[in-house]
């Protein structure tokens, strides 16, 4: 006869597939209600993925009825200084704002910003130094925002680089983390807006504006260093990807806050940074580069600027558009030098 030793095995044996079960079905409704949060209610993805179809409406819209146009795109420096209306009725050029967070990274950012070109378009890297000389990393924010839209091959820039879609890793990247929660409970608990930008913020061309003034450091942006792997990697890939499209690709760098004391160590900085960039695609003669001392032009950060900041701004990028003039190899090797 079996003892009863052998019985409670046997019961216990049984019980243990139920709780690994009972854990897995558990686990899983969790990550569902997070991602279902992350996808339809967390507040800054709901904020983003409406600008994103407000930049993607308006791209269409110039394509439609003025054929080829010039897509600028970045990181939240390009979305809050180029005013596409502006570009229109000042100066006749038909232009789209695709700067959205640098939370994105690179890749998210320029996948999304190539998806709404056509042949005979010009695109302008308007990207910070500062996202192109680290290591590419794969952002929680990338994944929801490419989740969110639908559209996970914007995450790694996969039409562009050739890298696999990361389900996996997208998809865990759906979990919102314990500081988004707490800071999401104390802005209820304090009844502050749930996140500091609204839908109303983002004009028809994609242009970003902010009633919200903070405290900026007194430093100013900090300056660039060199190019990463990664960016020199996707720099190539984009000019590549240029030729077989039929889209030129030029680089403008962003405008910063920075003191009259730090404008040449930082302009020098930047001619080093663009010697690099001019090595893969054409940069823009702008010859600020990207230093703007005007701090009152500046909202919330060093690197958003106010709509009295962006007319400067749009009006500059205007002209260099038109001039269609670009540093050389040795124009900006004699400021290096120079400054």
């Amino acid at each position: 006869m079996p003892s009863s030793t052998s019985h409670s095995e046997t019961r216990s044996a049984c019980r243990l597939p139920v709780r690994a079960l009972s854990l897995l079905g558990v686990g899983l409704v969790a990550l569902l209600a997070a991602a279902a949060y992350t996808l339809w209610l967390n507040p800054e993805i709901r904020f983003y993925r409406h600008a994103a179809q407000v930049k993607r409406t308006w791209a269409h819209n110039l394509h439609r009825y003025h054929g080829s146009i010039y897509l600028v795109y970045g990181a939240s420096s390009c979305a809050f200084a180029v005013d596409g209306e502006r570009m229109i009725r000042e100066h006749g050029l038909h232009v789209a704002n695709f700067g959205m967070h640098a939370g994105m990274e690179s890749l998210f950012l320029t996948a999304l910003a190539t998806g709404s070109t056509q042949p005979g378009d010009t695109l302008v890297v308007a990207i910070e130094p500062g996202l192109l000389v680290v290591p590419f990393d794969s952002p929680d924010l990338a994944a929801q925002m490419g989740m969110a839209l639908g559209a996970p091959r914007l995450v790694h820039a996969s039409d562009l680089t050739g890298e696999r879609v990361h389900w996996v890793e997208n998809i865990l990247s759906l979990r919102p983390g314990a500081y988004h929660l707490f800071t999401l409970l104390g802005k209820i608990a304090l009844r502050k807006p749930l996140y500091r930008y609204a839908p109303d913020d983002v004009r028809p061309s994609g242009w970003q504006q902010t009633h919200e003034r903070r405290q900026i450091p007194d430093q100013g942006v900090s300056s660039s260093g060199a190019l990463s792997p990664d960016a020199k990697r996707l720099l190539e890939a984009l000019s590549r990807w240029g030729k077989t499209n039929k889209v030129q690709v030029v680089y403008s760098l962003p405008w910063g806050w920075v003191s009259g004391e730090r404008m040449a160590k930082f302009q020098k900085m930047n001619a080093r940074f663009l010697l690099e960039v001019a090595g893969f695609i054409p940069v823009l003669k702008d010859k600020s580069l990207g230093a703007y001392p005007v701090r009152e032009h500046f909202a919330d950060t060093e690197w958003h600027l106010t709509a009295e900041g962006a007319v400067v701004r749009t009006d500059s990028l205007a002209r260099d558009l038109k001039a269609g003039e670009y540093w050389t190899i040795a124009e900006l090797e004699e400021l290096e030098k120079g400054l």
